[in-house]
């Protein structure tokens, strides 16, 4: 098959759509859980494959699964070879476009009945290639994921939820609309503090391991979008020496708890600018937006907006347009399956 050509938002169009679209896709989701069409993950190991956002966006879900005892794991997809041992029962591919190279090549080294495809684009290559889709619902997305991603990360939570315990939290309800009033309530904070990620120049993004696709996202937006250098890392690996090189240079953007909070203590050593984003009450040497206590995912979502938010700002402060590109991309997006298997680009 050939994709069809879709149109881009902007970036801070896709942010001002979030409530609208998550609002929609949570309930196309739900719909899409009731007809049963996810039993085949369910009581089954599972490998998420994606790369790049789609990698990040897989972190916070498959936590909540082992928690739940679920064997989850998670693949960037590059490191699935193409020929060897299955790693799970099922492979669950995430590209919001569908046309991620590497993961269709990770769900084509198992039978087609084993592999789980989601997808924002439900006309794209890597849908075509599963016996199962999940459509977060076509929404018209920026070039730079936003609504397309955080829906995408909304749809993992409800799948992870519906696999562990055959229903869905009441929680997603209203994950659009307070999505919206958090950012709103928190914009003059994160403008603020995007100024001083500018006069720093780096940015390090450091979560406990239950918030780490907001650590991994936020990152990789802050590099895509300002050009920003910047790291991810959970916070028990960041304590073993990472954090070290805080200095004149870095900031800091921590997710987390009573542990984040003592980092952000020990970071302030340094005097770097630190952003503390927790959903309790804790004290810290930081400058802290608190938000309210939800599931890990669903937290998750409020969190990834807050750090498009912040990247909007540290694009505004740097005087860059965030819609710019950096390179010409060679051989990351396939048009055709095809293209996949020849090795074309």
């Amino acid at each position: 098959m050939t994709t069809t050509t879709r149109p881009w938002l902007q970036f801070d169009e896709g942010i001002a759509a979030q409530s609208a679209g998550l609002t929609e896709s949570v309930q196309k989701v739900r719909e899409w859980l009731a007809t049963g069409a996810a039993e085949p993950a369910k009581g089954k190991s599972l490998l998420f494959a994606g790369i790049g956002a789609s990698y990040a966006a897989a972190a916070t879900p498959v936590y909540f699964l082992r928690q739940a005892g679920i064997a989850a794991f998670r693949s960037s997809c590059a490191d699935v070879p193409g020929e060897g041992a299955a790693l799970a029962d099922v492979y669950v591919g995430i590209s919001q476009g569908g046309r991620s190279r590497e993961t269709i090549q990770a769900l084509l080294t198992v039978p087609r009945e084993r592999r789980v495809a989601v997808v924002n684009n439900s006309d794209s290559p890597l849908a075509t290639e599963a016996a199962v889709v999940l459509s977060v619902g076509d929404l018209l997305d920026s070039r730079m994921s936003s609504i397309g991603f955080t829906a995408t990360v909304a749809a993992l939570g409800l799948l992870a939820e519906w696999i562990t315990a055959g229903t869905t939290d009441a929680g997603w309800d209203n994950i659009g609309p307070l999505t919206e009033k958090v950012m709103a309530e928190n914009d003059e904070t994160l403008r603020l503090f995007a100024a001083e990620i500018a006069e720093r120049g780096t940015v390090d993004v450091v979560a406990a391991a239950p918030n780490l696709t907001s650590a991994e996202q936020g990152a990789l937006l802050f590099r895509e979008g300002p050009f920003v250098p910047s790291m991810a890392m959970d916070t028990r690996s960041y304590l073993h020496g990472p954090m070290d090189c805080a200095g004149p240079s870095t900031a800091h953007v921590l997710f987390g708890r009573e542990r984040e909070g003592l980092l952000a203590d020990q970071l302030s050593e340094k005097k770097v600018p630190i952003l503390l984003i927790t959903d309790e009450d804790v004290t810290a040497s930081a400058t802290i937006i608190r938000i309210p206590q939800l599931t890990a995912v669903q937290r998750s979502v409020l969190e990834v907006a807050l750090m498009q938010r912040l990247v909007q700002h540290t694009a505004d402060a740097f005087g860059r347009n965030i819609e710019d590109r950096a390179f010409t991309r060679y051989d990351t997006k396939v048009d055709s399956v095809r293209q996949v298997i020849d090795g074309t680009l």
